[in-house]
């Protein structure tokens, strides 16, 4: 591998960072409990253990399973409009196998009562496992499932068979229910990463930095269809010269710098009246939200260094860590300075865009009288952009 253009990629390890704004998503828009992908993970894998799938699609199963939510980023409820989102956005990520609609058959069922209606074994059988585990979690609050309600889990998969679910499906869930840790390790978030990582074998790939950045910058379009930021700062970049792997680690930080916003209640995000002070504190937590994400994707020390300063500034009054200066790189600076002006210049809920002019005055006046971007950075960004 060249270090200097190449980055091991472990999607399973990258999507499992990614469940938890996934899973906040599904919170807010599904009132879904927390934790709600790797449960469905941990009964799908289960299932998988149990049919003697190959590690290939033991590995993929994984992936759909963590993925499969993926499609409320650009639709509001789980319709048939989700399922191909979430196809469409699976499109994007280096799976072992090729991809036969596993994420659009989601919710289709044994009967061809689904949403496609595709009936027995029209149905891929990935697609047949989600579904089975998928209408579990949905159904029942697994997270806080009490012992006395186990019966009534596994009397409704009873009831299911050759209706929602194949025979075999049911058969299976049956003989791996009657284990108590299957119940208990529901319940428990690091059981759950730990059976997950024994099942798995570790299919690490190299990918080239676009590559990479060809997947951050997909999702970040997602969540912020309306910025420029990326678009801004590669400008910025080039303008700085900066050497191979800095230009693309460095975009590709920027792409996942505000993946913590979607952990935060977006009523609150798009509010467009005034916010109140705990409202803005919430909104603040969103760089540790990031954090949270990026420092447990192997291999992304830097990205993750880069990202969660998105909104500290050189005064110390930035957050959520109020660093100051001198702890603040050139890139550090940089990113902070390009997204404050790539906001500036975009259309929020509660105001039009600022002009370019209007933008950089904003910024020169927080550099000048409150010290909060470096104004060099800022003079640079009046003669580029």
């Amino acid at each position: 591998m060249d270090k200097k253009k190449e980055i091991s990629f472990n999607l399973n390890n990258f999507l499992l960072a990614l469940s938890l704004p996934l899973d906040y998503v599904r919170k807010f828009k599904c009132s879904s409990p927390l934790n709600h992908s790797k449960r469905v993970t941990y009964i799908a894998l289960n299932i998988g253990k149990q049919l003697n799938l190959t590690p290939q699609e033991m590995s993929d199963l994984c992936s759909y399973s963590l993925l499969h939510s993926i499609g409320l980023l650009s639709s509001s409820n789980l319709s048939k409009e989700y399922c191909e989102a979430s196809n469409n956005i699976a499109d994007i990520f280096p799976f072992l196998l090729d991809k036969k609609n596993i994420l659009k058959y989601q919710n289709e069922y044994f009967d061809g009562s689904g949403i496609y209606g595709l009936k027995d074994e029209q149905i891929p059988l990935l697609s047949q496992i989600l579904s089975l585990s998928i209408t579990i979690e949905n159904r029942f609050d697994l997270s806080q499932l009490a012992v006395k309600d186990r019966a009534e889990v596994i009397e409704f998969v009873k009831s299911c068979q050759n209706e929602l679910f194949s025979k075999d499906l049911v058969d299976i869930f049956l003989l791996i229910s009657e284990r108590i840790n299957f119940w208990l390790d529901l319940q428990n978030e690091n059981e759950i990463l730990y059976f997950i990582f024994a099942n798995l074998y570790d299919f690490t790939i190299t990918l080239k930095f676009e590559e990479l950045l060809k997947i951050t910058s997909s999702i970040f379009e997602l969540i912020n269809k309306e910025s420029k930021l990326l678009i801004n700062l590669e400008k910025m970049i080039d303008f700085y010269k900066f050497e191979h792997k800095d230009k693309f680690t460095f975009l590709i930080a920027a792409s996942l710098c505000g993946i913590g916003k979607l952990c935060i209640d977006p009523q609150i995000i798009n509010k467009k009246t005034e916010l109140e002070k705990w409202e803005y504190e919430d909104i603040k937590s969103y760089p540790y939200f990031t954090k949270r994400v990026l420092t447990n994707i192997m291999g992304f020390d830097d990205i993750s260094s880069w990202a969660i300063k998105i909104q500290e500034r050189q005064n110390g009054k930035g957050y959520p860590f109020s660093l100051k200066g001198k702890d603040l790189s050139l890139k550090d600076r940089l990113l902070a300075a390009v997204n404050s002006f790539s906001a500036l210049t975009s259309n929020k809920v509660y105001r039009k865009a600022y002009s370019k002019d209007e933008a950089i005055s904003i910024l020169k006046n927080s550099a000048e009288v409150d010290d909060c971007y470096d104004l060099s950075i800022i003079q640079d960004l009046e003669k580029v952009l």
